[in-house]
């Protein structure tokens, strides 16, 4: 088995696909310097994951098909064809983690007042508030298919509550596939 097709039974699960559309959520890419994107013209899409977290078991089975899609429109969009893995010239890996996150904020206020002990501190509006959320990522990496190396990275992270859908699964698919291919020389 190819090195980057174990690489990508590794990952964690879709169950990490985020996020909410329109908010401002920044995208990351990184790329190997001194590659020639150019000669890049075919694709393929590694295997999804099969399993989901156990707070959304159905994940997979909602999403799967919708991000294999939105990953092949994007690419197509950019002027690459669909090819199989043997004759691919990179290989796509999808994935995503999901991260539960605690918050917890303290709105206690403390005035000092003064006895006849001296100066105590009083508490006033002692109150906390805590919430849960998970912290989602989404990853796509492109491997050259020839070398076995990572060529291009683009992620997305978001705190978000609630389920995930399909149309938040697009538009975040789409930002990150909108940096690729990488400009020489430009920020990552």
């Amino acid at each position: 088995m190819p090195a980057f097709v174990q690489f990508s039974c590794c990952v964690a699960s879709l169950g990490g696909v985020l996020l909410v559309a329109g908010c401002a959520t920044p995208v990351h890419s990184n790329y190997k310097s001194g590659t020639d994107f150019a000669q890049y013209r075919t694709f393929s899409l590694l295997p999804l994951p099969q399993t989901a977290s156990a707070s959304d078991p159905g994940l997979m089975l909602r999403l799967s098909q919708t991000a294999r899609d939105e990953v092949t429109r994007a690419l197509t969009a950019k002027g690459l064809s669909e090819a199989p893995a043997e004759t691919a010239d990179l290989a796509v890996n999808l994935r995503g983690q999901s991260l539960p996150r605690v918050e917890v904020r303290d709105y206690g206020y403390t005035y000092p007042t003064v006895t006849r002990y001296g100066t105590v501190p009083v508490v006033y509006n002692p109150s906390t508030s805590v919430s849960t959320y998970d912290e989602k990522t989404l990853i796509i990496e492109l491997l050259d298919h020839r070398s076995k190396e990572l060529v291009w990275v683009g992620w997305m992270k978001k705190d978000f509550y609630g389920p995930v859908k399909t149309e938040d699964l697009q538009e975040a698919i789409r930002e990150i596939l909108a940096k690729y291919p990488p400009v020489e020389g430009s920020s990552k």
